[in-house]
């Protein structure tokens, strides 16, 4: 069985061929599809070990990396049909293959050849020991644990093993190591790839073939790692098992003191160093969480992991921390062991070395150094591990009477000050832990430092986006490539320093409230507070608002603080200390509403920030009164003659506040604004009557009475409610209303667009003309002023949304005042709700370009104009903000005013009418009692779709459907829902499809995303996404996910409806299994997690729905699984599949004949195996494995020559991803999210 030399030679152009850059695609496609033949042929693995021999093709390292694809392609889909002999052969070729392994070969080749040696041992390792166990099970031992002491206390009866059975089984690989460990220096380095390769498949990665054989694998792998006299005391003597060791000491001691030896020579820089520190380490790190604890101690593997810390090599020290990591949050059953590890770690010396080194790793923000800034996060990450041990109710836990805790809470601490935000955060969500728990924050060590704490995490409230010369910016700079991502990551990370503001002043209140006054006095004593308080043009960029608006957060939660306080304390002395910290709290307020700022900016902040005093203040002191008459007064600011257009939108930002402010003061003070109720009356009467207020403001102040009416026990609040609402709502069969609503053509007369179009005719304007270059004369101004006024009260549907949703705000559906809220709401609303389904109707007509056609060319470019959404978002939007900013207001100087003014009224009444039906949806049955009221819905808001955008799509979900779906009455659910469910669900995958057929056929854009350099076809992809993301959140809502802690009783109800009505079913799976397979890691697991939630359900319940699960939702989840874009999706979607396949397979073979049409090069027998397996599975995992094994076999029938970095590529991000999980599986960052998109950081349907 030879080659002959024409054929390697053929073997060797066609190579050449394909990797050389100037042949041409046709020949480079000849050459492959010859290789391809090669690859099929039975003589493959011959010809593989042939051209992988150093002696034959030396260093044509392609070749070589060719011959070993070879044999790989042979192991991977032929091995199991290969007699004894054939077996044998490859594997003795592969053992030659590894003693012949050269010194100057590279890295791939060495890697290759192990994964081919680790190939046949997941597969035949040890397979003899299933036949020599003859109890009634017919199973070897449960595997052991890295704990256990003795597993087999009733060993089972064992039989001999035969020679074919022990050689079938590779009895000697244990001992083929170890010849290629003592055979030479090259040698003895590829003996540690492979068992490091080996642990890794076996412990870290989800591989297939290795789960399958995981008990025999785990039990042998510790066999020959450990010390035979450590053995002795966790199994009975097994001759069977024994045979497969060789080393009596065990390979972790063979490498620990191997280790030892050429470190002491301290010639760090040397070849073995060099080769074999990071190679023992990179071991270490796949063992050390289940080597026996005693082998650890005896080798006292803890103290030469700290001693390499001082070795000046970053990657050895990266991989020593990982190790130590390990080392320091792996299970520790007995005492010794946990005192050894944990606790000397947690003594003076054990902290000061972690101190000295944490110190020692120093960065230069403006030249960060990846490698030592990679390895400072490990560090502090594994130092914030340790805190797992403070918990005195955990099984592990530490003295805190024995260690240094001191010291070790000062260390973390000064982690939390780093000036890299990163590194900072890794500590956050500790302390958050540690201040929530009374039992932990109450011990001295704690109470010590609480003031330090928080003086850091008020600290860290600034934002840190504007100041790009902050040492935390240039950092951040640094961790960050997408804007969004550093965005998210800044929002949790002031959340929680936020929190430990709170929760801190919540346990030393006094304490809090005087350094919270130190703290204020020093900074507007400062030049910095000085102009927070003086400069009347702050701008939200500039430094003085950052800091200024920093300090009124830090308010904000200190009185939250003291408001938890109240809750949480039950001492004795709770009316003492209540009475003193009363006292604080009305000092600070008097202190803050005396501030006398001359910003718009900062007074909004001052306002918003004194009403949360309310809550505290309310019966105890006047103070309250004076803030209301404070927001009075602010919410009337007078405009300043002669002031820009944006100074004016900044006073009427601080007055729209000071209305919010007003209400949320009649929210927390009803009783008592009681009192005064006829002042206010006459107050708020003179204030509407002096017309200083606009139509928009007006409404604040009616609801502020409203609100207060309808929450205290006032006399007339029926007369009170009606003298309100009222006016306001028969605006809505007002006859110019009612025409208005009438059709489109009207709808635009009431608009103005008549009047506009008479005007433009004027100005001579035509369809050509670019209205940002005319501009806008004294004509225009006075009727652009007219129709402002005009546009104000045309619909009154902003007053009707807010006296709903501001009366009705988080009151209890059992209480007194919303029930008598709901008798007054009924009859007045159910009547206007045609009217608000027809304006909706009319709104989204206007964007139809249809309807343009009878009206004037001139007119119908102006609506189009009007039509073009114009908003700024960032991650999304091209142009910068400022650049957003600064394009208005030169419109606004044009006659493009008119059409933007337009667009904006348009796109905020159909705001408000989205969010009115939401409220009315929170009235009980008075939205779902109306017939057909889900229809008439859906054709309102959809009915007309042309010219509606992504982004309004999105909107009105979120504000409409969603909260209509979600507040259905139970009793409603079925006439609602069926009615409702399969249009809109037909009707969004429709669009849904559609979209993303479009942006495939273009080409996905945002694989790696950076939002600096959004195109159009990236903005509409960016938007498409978030489209989706909505979409899948609407459907959650629907039935919830599997393994939801908490379904309400809609989602009940509603999965009660999908599993039954197969109207609504259909739909509901056709779009499910459209998400499944789009481009979108998040929205397609997502949608798996809600599909199983219903899978068990409906399967096996009707041949209809069979024969769709068969024929679509196998073929969208294959679609994921054989795709490596959904890897984070792929164990999700595979345990899906298995669940399904199992289900729909005990009927009939359909889903085995649709599974072969969608895994090409899959034969009926490669179905038949994994079948086979599937039945002797004994868990969820196991199938998972097998089917994933059926993936990778038919990817790999059909794979090309690939790259040879590629695969070592994918196992390196593998590992990375098992790494994390097993991290946040032991409680890791917190404040990272697993399935983000080209990111790490922030969260999907964060709200």
């Amino acid at each position: 069985m030879t080659m002959d030399t024409s054929g390697v030679q053929q073997i060797i152009s066609a190579l050449g061929v394909v990797y050389d850059p100037k042949s041409t695609n046709s020949q480079r496609h000849e050459a492959q599809q010859f290789l391809e033949t090669i690859k099929t042929n039975e003589e493959s693995p011959f010809w593989g070990y042939q051209l992988s021999l150093p002696a034959n093709n030396g260093k044509n390292y392609i070749v070589r990396y060719f011959g070993l694809s070879l044999l790989q392609g042979s192991i991977t889909l032929n091995y199991h049909k290969f007699d004894s002999l054939k077996s044998q052969a490859i594997r003795n070729w592969i053992i030659e293959l590894a003693w012949k392994i050269e010194p100057d070969d590279p890295h791939y080749i060495k890697e290759k050849v192990a994964f081919l040696w680790v190939s046949i041992a997941k597969r035949v390792w040890g397979n003899y020991l299933i036949k020599t166990y003859n109890n009634k099970e017919n199973h070897i031992p449960a595997e052991p644990t890295a704990n256990s002491t003795k597993l087999d206390q009733e060993s089972p009866e064992v039989s001999p093993v035969s020679p074919q059975d022990a050689n079938d089984g590779w009895v000697s690989m244990d001992s083929d190591l170890w010849k290629l460990w003592n055979n030479n220096i090259t040698c003895r380095e590829l003996s540690l790839i492979i068992l490091r390769t080996l642990f890794e498949d076996i412990y870290l990665l989800d591989d297939p073939i290795a789960s399958k054989r995981s008990v025999i694998l785990n039990q042998l792998s510790i066999f020959i790692v450990t010390p035979d006299d450590v053995l002795n005391t966790i199994y009975e003597s097994n001759p069977n098992v024994a045979m497969c060791k060789t080393i009596p000491n065990g390979w972790f001691k063979i490498w620990s003191q191997f280790l030892i030896e050429i470190l002491s020579t301290n010639d760090f820089k040397s070849q073995t160093c060099q080769t074999f520190v990071p190679k023992i380490l990179s071991t270490f790190k796949t063992c050390l969480h289940w080597v026996q604890p005693s082998v650890l101690r005896e080798e006292n593997i803890m103290q030469t992991l700290i001693n390499i810390l001082t070795v000046p090599d970053v990657k050895w020290k990266t991989l020593a921390i990982d190790c130590l990591h390990i080392l320091f949050t792996r299970n520790y059953n007995d005492s010794e062991d946990f005192d050894f590890f944990i606790g000397s770690i947690f003594s003076t010396e054990g902290i000061n070395k972690l101190r000295q080194f944490y110190q020692s790793l120093t960065l230069d923000a403006d030249d960060v150094d990846e490698q030592v800034y990679s390895l400072l996060k490990k560090t502090v990450e594994m130092i914030v591990s340790l805190s797992e041990y403070l918990n005195i109710s955990s099984k592990n836990k530490i003295s805190w009477e024995d260690s240094d805790i001191d010291n070790y809470l000062q260390l973390v601490l000064s982690t939390t000050s780093h000036p890299s935000l990163i590194i900072s955060g890794l500590s956050l969500q500790m302390w958050v832990t540690i201040l929530r728990f009374d039992e932990l924050s109450s011990k001295q060590p704690i109470m010590k430092l609480l003031l330090d704490l928080l003086e850091i995490a008020a600290d860290r409230t600034i934002s840190f986006t504007l100041d790009e010369e902050h040492i935390s910016k240039k950092f951040l700079n640094a961790d960050f490539d997408s804007t969004p991502d550093a965005n998210s990551f800044l929002q949790n990370y002031r959340k929680f320093n936020e929190d430990i503001v709170r929760i801190t002043v919540c346990k030393i209140p006094e304490d809090g409230l005087m350094w919270l006054n130190n703290r204020l006095q020093t900074f507007f004593n400062s030049e910095l507070g000085g102009k927070c308080i003086n400069d009347y043009k702050l701008t939200e960029k500039c430094q003085a608002f950052n800091y200024g608006t920093s300090q009124f957060n830090i308010i904000e939660n200190c009185i939250r603080g003291i408001s938890r306080w109240r809750i949480w304390y039950n001492d004795d002395d709770f009316e003492v200390i209540n009475d003193r910290l009363n006292k604080l709290v009305e000092s600070l307020g008097e202190r803050l509403l005396a501030m006398n700022l001359a910003s718009p900016l900062l007074i909004r902040k001052q306002v918003q920030t004194l009403v949360q005093f309310a809550p505290l203040l309310k019966d105890v002191s006047p103070l309250m009164f004076q803030v209301l008459e404070k927001i009075l007064t602010t919410a009337t600011f007078e405009y300043p003659e002669g002031i820009s257009d944006e100074e004016k939108e900044l006073i009427r930002d601080l007055r729209t506040s000071c209305g919010t402010e007003l209400n949320r003061l009649a929210y927390i003070m009803p009783e008592s604004l009681k009192r005064i109720f006829t002042d206010l009356e006459n107050v708020i009467a003179n204030i509407l009557s002096s017309k200083k207020i606009s139509d928009h403001e007006n409404v604040a102040f009616k609801s502020f009475l409203l609100v207060i009416a309808s929450r205290s026990t006032i006399n007339d609040k029926d007369e009170i409610f009606a003298k309100i609402v009222d006016p306001e709502l028969a605006a809505w069969s007002a006859p110019e209303t009612e025409k208005g609503l009438l059709d489109l053509h009207w709808f635009m007369e009431r608009i103005g667009i008549v009047e506009i179009a008479s005007y433009f005719q004027s100005r001579g304007i035509t369809p050509t003309s670019d209205l940002l270059e005319v501009k806008m004369d004294n004509e225009g101004r006075l009727l652009k002023n007219r129709l402002k006024d005009h546009w104000s009260s045309i619909f009154p549907i902003r007053a009707t949304r807010i006296f709903i949703q501001y009366s009705i705000e988080k009151l209890s559906h059992d209480s007194s005042e919303y029930l008598n809220l709901l008798k007054l709401w009924k009859p007045r609303v159910q009547p206007i709700i045609p009217h608000i389904l027809q304006l909706l109707t009319q709104i989204q007509a206007y964007h139809n370009p249809k309807n343009w056609q009878d009206l004037p060319q001139e007119v119908q470019s102006f609506v189009k104009y009007s039509c073009m959404e114009r908003f700024w978002q960032q991650g999304v939007s091209i142009q910068t903000k400022e650049n957003f900013i600064e394009e208005n207001v030169k419109a606004a100087l044009t006659l493009r005013d008119f059409a933007d003014s337009v667009g904006h009224l348009i796109r905020y009444t159909r705001e408000y009418a989205f969010l009115t039906m939401g409220s009315l949806s929170q009235l009980e049955d008075t939205l779902y009692e109306i017939p057909n009221i889900a229809m008439m819905i859906w054709k309102s808001v959809a009915g007309d779709t042309a010219g509606i955008t992504l982004h309004s799509w999105k909107h009105m979900i979120n504000s409409c459907l969603r909260i209509v779906i979600k507040n259905c009455p139970i009793k409603y659910i079925d006439v609602f829902m069926s009615e409702l469910l399969p249009t809109a669900l037909n009707d969004l995958d429709d669009l849904i499809v559609t979209k993303w057929k479009k942006i495939y056929s273009n080409g996905l854009q945002l694989l790696e995303e950076t939002d600096e350099t959004l195109s159009e076809e990236m903005m509409e992809e960016h938007m498409l996404r978030q489209l989706t993301a909505t979409v899948v959140r609407l459907i959650m809502d629907i039935v919830g996910q599997y393994n939801s802690k908490t379904l309400t009783d809609q989602q009940f109800a509603c999965r009660k409806l999908i599993i039954e009505n197969q109207q609504v079913l259909a739909p509901f799976l056709k779009i499910c299994c459209h998400i499944i397979s789009i481009k979108d890691t998040k929205c397609s697991f997502n949608t798996i997690l809600v599909v199983r939630n219903i899978l068990s359900d409906i399967l096996l319940k009707n041949d209809e729905v069979d024969k769709y699960l068969c024929d679509y939702l196998m073929k969208s989840l294959i679609q994921v699984l054989t795709d490596d874009y959904f890897v984070e999706t792929h164990n999700e979607a595979a345990i899906a599949f298995t669940t399904l396949y199992c289900g729909l397979r005990s009927k009939n073979d359909y889903p085995a004949r649709v599974l072969i049409q969608l895994l090409p090069n899959i034969s009926t027998q490669h179905i038949s195996n994994f079948e086979t397996l599937l039945v002797n599975s004994k868990s969820l995992k196991h199938q998972r494995s097998a089917l994933l094994e059926l993936i990778k076999l038919s990817k790999e029938q059909g794979s090309g020559l690939g790259n040879m970095f590629d695969e070592m590529n994918n196992r390196t991000k593998e590992l990375e991803i098992a790494s994390a999980k097993k991290k946040k599986s032991a409680g890791g960052d917190l404040m990272n999210d697993p399935f983000i998109e080209n990111g790490a950081l922030g969260n999907l349907f964060g709200e």
